[in-house]
């Protein structure tokens, strides 16, 4: 009976622990969101703030919002380390650079990477994201064909160019956190060109508005003193007439558009967060390529590399092919004048 009420009250306090733990981790959740809430209206309007319950609006669309981003930074291939030493081992490194000197120098030239390991000096080496623009083009070249060579065949050549870095950081875990907060805010930079883009609409139509009613006025001035029936009568009510429909239709799509008012705008918020896979959109490429970055078919039996690619498209921009990167510190180039001199007038 001892053992069996030790057992109990033992299972009872961890039962009671771990109660007291997810408490307190769903209170640091709920403080985490309510600051990602806030942060979010403070990088669109602030007139947010005026619609009732905008907090709970806001809540629903975000949690969502969170763990998509979670899902999708989870997708991204772990780290390569790309070097020298890995071009003529790793099968990505090798294909996603032309040669050692130009890897190298993509390395050097990435301002993102140069100021993080120039601001931590005892890194050796930093974890960031590797995107790059995929480029498929039809050539001619040789194949071999059982014992045959076969020339002038068409072929697929697939390279990678714009080359960019971004999140460096001293650990991937820190990368990925980076490359979180990055495509959220893409999020949030994404419901205030859509703000953008309505106030703008609203004022140009006012001031066409406007425009129109300036131009009417000094043919409506000088009706009385044409005479109707006359030439130049006629001719200002003609042109009256043709001037004045564009207010009227203007005044009409006025009347028709909503105000742009704060629950307006929150409305482009909750829109935006309620889906962010129409902003953010992943994409698994399998692709098969030789040393030469030749195109390799399922179905031909030749030595090559088997690549499983992940493209990311961002709004309305091309797909980009992205890896996590590990760059060591040697890899960076030495900075030679004329080097250091494009730098000063960047």
């Amino acid at each position: 009976m001892g053992h069996f009420m030790g057992n109990g009250f033992f299972g009872l306090r961890d039962t009671f622990l771990r109660n007291r733990q997810d408490k307190a981790r769903r209170r640091d959740r709920d403080a985490d969101v309510l600051n990602t809430l806030e942060s979010v209206v403070d990088g669109t309007d602030s007139k947010i703030r005026l619609v009732p319950g905008y907090k709970k609006q806001l809540r629903n669309v975000i949690l969502p919002a969170l763990e998509f981003t979670d899902d999708l930074v989870s997708k991204i291939p772990k780290a390569i380390e790309v070097s020298h030493r890995t071009f003529t081992t790793d099968p990505y490194v090798n294909a996603f650079f032309t040669n050692v000197r130009d890897l190298q120098s993509i390395i050097s030239h990435s301002s993102e990477v140069k100021d993080y390991l120039s601001e931590t000096g005892d890194s050796a080496r930093c974890y960031a994201l590797l995107c790059m623009k995929r480029t498929e083009k039809t050539v001619t070249g040789m194949e071999l064909s059982g014992d045959m060579l076969r020339k002038d065949v068409l072929q697929v050549a697939v390279s990678f160019s714009d080359h960019r870095i971004y999140t460096p950081a001293r650990s991937e875990a820190e990368a990925r956190d980076g490359l979180r907060n990055c495509l959220f805010q893409g999020l949030v930079t994404n419901a205030l060109e859509r703000i953008m883009q309505l106030r703008l609409a609203s004022h140009h139509r006012q001031i066409r508005h406007q425009m129109l009613h300036s131009r009417l006025r000094p043919y409506r001035q000088n009706t009385g003193e044409a005479k109707p029936g006359t030439r130049e009568g006629d001719k200002i009510a003609r042109s009256i007439e043709a001037t004045g429909r564009e207010p009227g239709s203007l005044e009409k799509d006025i009347m028709d558009t909503p105000l742009l008012t704060p629950r307006l705008i929150l409305q482009q918020v909750v829109d935006v967060f309620s889906e962010p896979e129409g902003f953010v959109r992943i994409n698994k490429l399998p692709l098969r390529l030789n040393k030469m970055g030749i195109k390799i078919s399922d179905n031909v039996p030749q030595p090559c590399n088997q690549l499983d690619l992940t493209e990311v498209t961002i709004g309305k921009d091309s797909p980009r092919v992205v890896t996590m990167a590990t760059f060591p510190k040697q890899e960076l180039l030495p900075v030679t004048g004329a080097f250091s001199t494009r730098l000063a007038y960047a």
